[in-house]
């Protein structure tokens, strides 16, 4: 594991460690990180609209990527109930534990179809039968990839139901044959093994590192990279000979080898279920071992670099956020050339690329001031910026969250942030955004506040953060109040030279900051009645020995006088 010595950072004068601000919002932190629509996609099934046009019965290289995605059906005629769809499970049964290989193959098919179904498949009902052993025993034909491969097709869809079902297929042996199926010769029945693990994989942890542990990963990369042939180039004979044979069957098993094939004329899903499955073997806490999954990273980002693919960009930038945590994994990333990549991600057409590149962007902001600087310098500002005002709530969240994490570093990165131009739509988000949203502005704000020279904080009030940060002396996060008081704290201390009246006291005062502030002293959470005391002592109140200007005397020619 490559590990990165964190830098030390000296607390503020309103007693704020930097590094804590970037941490003590971890439950929220945790809120955003979880993959809404992205981690449904964990698990996918094979649709069963797909059989009349692929070969063997199978996916077609030529789907759409939608279609490949979900579990779609086009029957014509309405789905039948469960009794009536497992009427001819029985026979389906018999023709499997025949010894005529086109009956096995036939029931392969129609187990195949019935695992397809789009609500509700009978996968319970089916490893209940018993058909699980006899499937993953013909996973094992490799001189049979007709079978081979509608036996991968059912037990795709067994593994993308619960934890349970896929039990049963680790229980089978099915994951090992499944990653030497990987390397097949026949680049449909490559495809579907990959299918396969990437539902393995994606069911836990557990079953992440199972698949992890047989070797995949070594296997999956040249897949990850394939490239569409040009005009006039074939993968001949020659360009095998660079890739060894890595599994011989054994003798007798026929004729077929499982050999990295030339990968220049691989199909588009091809590429797509490689780094969809390379991305599943990248998720998920406990993270998997550094050393298993370190040899991607080069990989993944080519294909940031050089991809125009939209899912393989996807699945590509998921697995590179899903590396970057935690913390101490970034510099690899970083070393290896990413953030250059990510950040122009960050302006791609597609909310499905947009998403996931803010996430490893975000990680990324949240490690070390190196590597939080090194962004700013690859240009991130000016995407996020483009991102507060996105249409997708989600994307206006995490730019903002991003934000405050590069607020919550040095006074540079603050001073970058500035620069940029961010915080008059900060200010009007606060004020105007959902609260979920108008959180991460908060601290965002509020960072800039603590950890900015005394001029930017200078320059804030005179856009108007002050008067943004009495209109959330309100709000009922506490932890939130807290990081509103402390910004305050550190504006005021700003504004004040030792002589004459603070301009920063005074707009927190016409702005009712002071009786909100007051009000605070009632709060039932101790640390913000004792920082709402503390400010009205340092700031609003009056000295004991100080005298009351209408009765202290005045003085004249003839001596003192009381008003």
């Amino acid at each position: 594991m490559v590990a990165t010595k964190p830098h030390a950072v000296p607390k503020s004068k309103g007693g704020i460690d930097a590094e804590d601000a970037r941490r003590r919002r971890e439950a929220s932190t945790i809120q955003i990180r979880k993959d809404k629509k992205e981690e449904g996609l964990q698990k996918r099934r094979r649709p069963a609209a797909a059989a009349a046009a692929a070969p063997y019965g199978g996916s077609s290289s030529s789907q759409p990527p939608q279609q490949a995605r979900t579990a779609t059906r086009s029957a014509e005629a309405p789905e039948p109930g469960l009794a009536e769809t497992l009427k001819s499970l029985p026979e389906d049964v018999q023709l499997l534990n025949s010894d005529d290989r086109g009956q096995q193959l036939e029931a392969c098919i129609r187990l195949g179809k019935l695992l397809s179904i789009e609500r509700n498949p009978p996968i319970a009902e089916i490893i209940e039968a018993g058909v699980v052993p006899r499937l993953v025993q013909f996973l094992h034909c490799f001189d049979d990839p007709m079978l081979a491969f509608e036996a991968a097709w059912a037990v795709t869809n067994v593994a993308s139901g619960t934890s349970e079902h896929t039990r049963v297929l680790l229980d089978n042996g099915a994951v090992p044959v499944l990653v030497q199926l990987a390397l097949h010769e026949d680049s449909n029945l490559r495809e579907q093994s990959m299918w396969a693990l990437g539902n393995i994989a994606g069911d836990s942890p557990r079953c992440r590192d199972l698949v992890l542990s047989y070797g995949v990963v070594p296997r999956l990369l040249p897949q990850c990279e394939c490239e569409q042939p040009r005009a006039g180039t074939s993968a001949g004979p020659s360009h095998l000979s660079s890739h060894p044979h890595v599994y011989q069957p054994p003798p007798g098993g026929g004729q077929a080898s499982l050999v990295a094939q030339p990968l220049l004329s691989a199909a588009p899903t091809m590429q797509r279920n490689a780094t969809w499955l390379l991305s599943n073997l990248c998720r998920g806490k406990p993270p998997p071992r550094w050393a298993l999954v370190e040899p991607t990273v080069p990989v993944l980002v080519r294909l940031l670099q050089r991809q125009t693919d939209d899912e393989v960009l996807t699945d590509a930038c998921w697995a590179i956020s899903y590396l970057s945590e935690p913390p101490e994994r970034i510099a690899p990333l970083v070393e290896a050339g990413a953030i250059l990549p990510l950040v122009a991600l960050l302006s791609h057409t597609m909310p499905s690329v947009q998403t996931p590149a803010l996430r490893a962007v975000g990680n990324i902001a949240a490690g070390t001031a190196a590597q939080a600087a090194a962004l700013i310098a690859g240009g991130a500002l000016g995407p996020l910026q483009r991102l507060l005002s996105t249409g997708k709530k989600e994307l206006r969240k995490e730019a903002a969250w991003m934000l405050s994490n590069l607020t919550a570093g040095d006074r540079e990165q603050v001073a970058a942030v500035c620069a940029a131009g961010v915080v008059p739509k900060l200010l009007d988000m606060a004020a105007h955004e959902e609260y979920e949203i108008k959180k991460e502005v908060v601290y965002a704000l509020c960072n800039a506040c603590c950890f900015g020279s005394a001029q930017i904080a200078c320059g804030l009030a005179q856009l108007g953060i002050v008067v943004r940060l009495c209109d959330l002396l309100e709000l009922p996060d506490a932890s939130l109040l807290l990081a509103v008081l402390e910004a305050l704290e550190a504006l005021l201390r700003a504004g004040g030279d030792g002589f004459g009246i603070n301009p920063h006291a005074r707009l927190v005062d016409e702005a009712g900051g002071c009786e909100k502030i007051e009000a605070l002293q009632m709060h039932e959470n101790p640390e913000v009645f004792e920082k709402a005391q503390a400010l009205l002592e340092a700031f609003f109140g009056a000295d004991e020995d100080e005298e009351d200007p209408l009765t202290a005397p005045l003085a004249t020619a003839e001596g003192f006088s009381f008003g």
